[in-house]
């Protein structure tokens, strides 16, 4: 086995060997350009006839077309135009011969070749093999790329490329997203060198078209960028039903829907238990009430969907007094309620004979307006409730408690009663003192109340309630009602409201 070794080994510096020692050869590229300002590197590689005994000391010397010292591996001997700018890169023990130029300028232009000086050997020039450096003043263009549409939350990565001549000092990447961020450079085959940043990262919604920006600064100062516009698709986001603030009842209402998404979503409408009323991205509701359903719009695109919040129409109507208003007595007190559901909220108050009464309460619950009057109602036997917003009137009769007239009335008789008995105690001076005063004309107290100016009412348009009055005439009803006391009466029509 060690003999199988021993003969490949044999082999192979027999057959290799004197092929790389038969003559002084150099690879260099024919051409470089280096960045004004930056660093150019020069690539460079030779080969000689090796001697018997190994060499120790090497020197390597670069002449340009003047043959100036362009660089010394005695740092001394470097020309002025170029000491301290230049280098030897690699180890000319290991036949690497690179040379780099830093701060590069255009009169460091020109024609290069490589010298090799091998102490107690020999010393060979490689003026058959120079090399062309020129100048650029800009950077290569950038190169770029993206993904025409990204995902919101999936995994993207985005890359800038860029050539360059110095890769002792590499260009810089800065993005304007943040992310994980990966560089690297490597050799191209025209002696120039890619350096490449790679961004991975997660856009959402707020990165749609947004610029994402790469910025490259070179070795020396000089910087350029290139940026190009996300484009995230992702499901509907702040969907919102728009509607008008306030519509009358009995009109038309318009809404439309709105989200933010890309792609643009298409729209679909549904009532509270979620039955699909409309699609589109309005919907008309013809003929609304205050009983119109609630709705809501759900925006839908390939990403996803969503729905707004659940709408209600502000529906604005005139008062309608609940049939549940009434009078009662209560601990020996008498209230009346009246109940009136409007939008916007009544102004309730009552009427009692000639005057006009505030509610003693008023409490407001949505849409319904509740008003108390508690006070001392006589001998009426009827209250009236009237109600009125900017949108119209209603007014309801409302009768008083039963017993409470009768008491009225027992209280009343009782009087007369008493009455009578003074006027049969003295009812001769009273005859006779009539009797000298019968050229003069008794004034009641009806007549009285009738010389004075009325109150004036609105008019209000009578919301119909269905009571039981067939036993009670006009005579009856309006008895006491000072208000309405001359109004002509139809009992038929009265009965059957």
């Amino acid at each position: 086995m060690v003999l199988q070794w021993s003969l490949f080994f044999m082999y192979i510096c027999i057959k290799v060997t004197p092929t790389e020692a038969s003559s002084w050869t150099a690879a260099v590229p024919s051409s470089v350009k280096g960045l004004l300002g930056s660093c150019v590197v020069i690539p460079c590689s030779y080969n000689y006839k090796e001697p018997q005994k190994y060499p120790k000391t090497f020197t390597g010397i670069w002449y340009n077309d003047n043959n100036q010292v362009i660089c010394h591996s005695d740092a001394s001997k470097t020309s002025s135009q170029f000491r301290n700018r230049t280098k030897l890169l690699g180890d000319l023990s290991k036949k690497n011969c690179s040379l780099m130029i830093d701060k590069f300028t255009k009169r460091d232009a020109g024609t290069f070749h490589f010298r090799i000086e091998i102490k107690d050997y020999e010393l060979f020039s490689y003026s058959k093999n120079k090399i062309s450096v020129s100048v650029i003043d800009e950077p290569n263009p950038i190169d770029f790329f993206l993904q025409d549409e990204v995902k919101e939350g999936e995994n993207v990565s985005a890359s800038c490329s860029v050539s360059h001549s110095c890769p002792t000092y590499p260009p810089s990447f800065i993005w304007s997203h943040s992310g994980e961020k990966h560089d690297q450079t490597q050799q191209l085959q025209n002696d120039q060198w890619k350096a490449t940043s790679t961004l991975t990262f997660h856009p959402n919604r707020t990165h749609h078209n947004q610029p994402l920006q790469c910025r490259v600064t070179y070795h020396g100062g000089k910087h350029q960028e290139q940026s190009k516009t996300l484009k995230v698709k992702y499901a509907p986001v702040n969907v919102k039903a728009e509607y008008q603030s306030d519509v009358n009842e009995g009109e038309t209402a318009h809404l439309k829907c709105s989200s933010d998404a890309n792609p643009v979503s298409s729209y679909e409408w549904h009532n509270e238990t979620g039955a699909l009323l409309n699609k589109g991205q309005t919907y008309t509701m013809s003929n609304v009430s205050r009983h119109s359903e609630a709705v809501y719009c759900t925006a839908v695109n390939e990403e996803g969907r969503n729905r707004s919040s659940t709408v209600k129409l502000n529906v604005l109507y005139p008062p309608d007094i609940e049939t549940s208003s009434k009078c009662f007595s209560e601990d020996g007190v008498v209230k009346c309620e009246c109940i009136v559901e409007s939008r916007p909220p009544s102004i309730v108050h009552f009427v009692l004979g000639d005057r006009v009464l505030q509610s003693t309460n008023v409490e407001t619950v949505g849409s319904v307006t509740t008003g108390t009057l508690q006070t001392d109602f006589g001998s009426f036997n009827f209250v009236h409730c009237l109600a009125n917003n900017t949108l119209g009137n209603a007014n309801l009769t409302l009768s008083l408690p039963a017993n409470d007239n009768m008491q009225n009335i027992f209280i009343a008789s009782g009087a007369g009663v008493i009455f009578l008995i003074i006027l049969i105690a003295t009812g001769v001076g009273v005859v006779k003192k009539c009797r000298g005063r019968s050229g003069e004309t008794p004034t009641s107290d009806l007549d009285t109340m009738k010389a004075e100016r009325p109150v004036e009412l609105p008019r209000y348009a009578p919301t119909k309630r269905k009571e039981d009055r067939k036993d009670m005439s006009c005579s009856d009803i309006y008895a006491n009602d000072h208000v309405y006391g001359n109004t002509d009466c139809d009992e038929s029509i009265y009965n059957n409201v």
